[in-house]
């Protein structure tokens, strides 16, 4: 039963469901640590970029690798729109966040069932073909998807860590009003902190539907998987969002695999259970004072 094939494809899976689950995490987690906003709407931009690559491939037949940050790129600039109208009303309020959000949510989700039906879509393969690494078979579209989504962390990563907006991110998160004090424009953060965290929404959202499909409903799993990865590693903690998307996306696809899907639901819901009740603030949160 646990031979090396099966143990090979497992982590193939596991690698490609954790860099997705890392990049929609990420996101949600920035928009908390910094505005202290639960974007319960963060899956639905998710949704938004697996449409914007399906459109852009299958009706105006642009390359695969043109489309992808093309419609990525322009869903983080619309969203910018629902930035100044909704969201920048429920920075620093997390309760309001959570309820006003929530009703977002719906209203995207409900308006792309009036725009585009229900019924699910394929985007077209940016290949068909596979590798094979002995008895393990890898699709070449799905190495492609963890390309992109590591080169994406590792984009992230650099801009976080030596730009000067990731330096007032940073500054923002820790001490907001020292922040301030310092020269930090904070409604200019604000505002680059939910374009990074829209973009990488997006590109999950399109990477996810080039592997599953896309359809109106297919930000719901992208939220919640996002939710329970922040809460596995931290509110607020980068680093936190980062191991909880590995193990998430290694538990699911070993679980996945061996025991069905429900075991792994099973699994993954008893572990955050457990953890909020031993360590609620997570791995490598830190407990509010």
């Amino acid at each position: 039963m646990f031979n090396a094939t099966i143990l090979g494809q497992v982590f193939v899976n596991g690698v490609s469901l954790s860099a997705i689950y890392i990049l929609v995490a990420l996101g949600f987690t920035l928009l908390f640590g910094i505005m202290r906003v639960v974007n319960f709407a963060h899956g639905e931009f998710a949704m938004l970029g697996a449409f914007a690559l399906f459109h852009l491939i299958k009706d105006y037949h642009w390359p695969w690798l043109i489309a992808l940050p093309v419609g990525v790129v322009g869903v983080a600039l619309a969203s910018l729109v629902l930035e100044w109208l909704v969201f920048r009303w429920f920075y620093q309020r997390m309760f309001e966040s959570m309820i006003g959000l929530l009703g977002l949510n719906m209203m995207i989700m409900f308006g792309a069932v009036l725009l585009w039906d229900v019924h699910e879509r394929n985007i077209p393969s940016v290949s068909s073909e596979v590798l094979m690494l002995g008895d393990i078979i890898v699709p070449v579209d799905r190495l492609i998807v963890v390309i992109i989504a590591l080169a994406a962390l590792a984009g992230f990563y650099l801009f976080i860590r030596y730009t000067r907006a990731g330096l007032a991110m940073r500054a923002a998160a820790q001490d907001l009003e020292i922040a301030e004090t310092q020269g930090v424009n904070t409604r200019r953060t604000y505002k680059v902190a939910f374009f990074v965290a829209i973009l990488l929404a997006a590109l999950a959202g399109a990477l996810w539907g080039q592997i599953y499909a896309v359809s109106p409903f297919l930000g719901e799993r992208p939220l919640l998987m996002a939710f329970v990865v922040v809460i596995l590693g931290g509110m607020g903690s980068i680093p936190g969002a980062a191991l909880g998307g590995v193990l998430l996306g290694f538990t699911e696809s070993f679980v996945g695999t061996f025991y069905g899907a429900a075991a792994s639901a099973f699994l993954s819901f008893g572990v955050v259970i457990l953890l909020l009740v031993v360590r609620p603030w997570g791995i490598l949160g830190t407990p509010e004072t």
